[in-house]
């Protein structure tokens, strides 16, 4: 049975990212996991550098990200 959440619950509620390229897109392969990782990769660049936060805090961070390679695309 689904659980019912507030809006502020749900958001609150971590999400798992890439740390290399900061995609939302993690698969968990479970025949891959032993007692140090968990078998959690990116499928855009595969790496197994996983990261946890909020959206909230995703978000801005992506935006930082976005503001940063304007910059330099600017410079060029």
């Amino acid at each position: 049975m689904a659980q019912d959440y507030s809006r502020e619950e749900y958001e609150q509620e971590p999400v798992c990212y890439c740390r290399s390229c900061h995609s939302l897109k993690i698969l968990v392969d479970n025949t891959l996991a032993n007692e140090d990782w968990d078998g959690s990769y990116c499928a855009v660049c595969h790496s197994a550098d996983i990261g946890e936060c909020t959206i909230d805090e995703w978000l801005e961070e992506e935006e930082r990200r976005r503001k940063k390679r304007e910059e330099i695309e600017w410079r060029k």
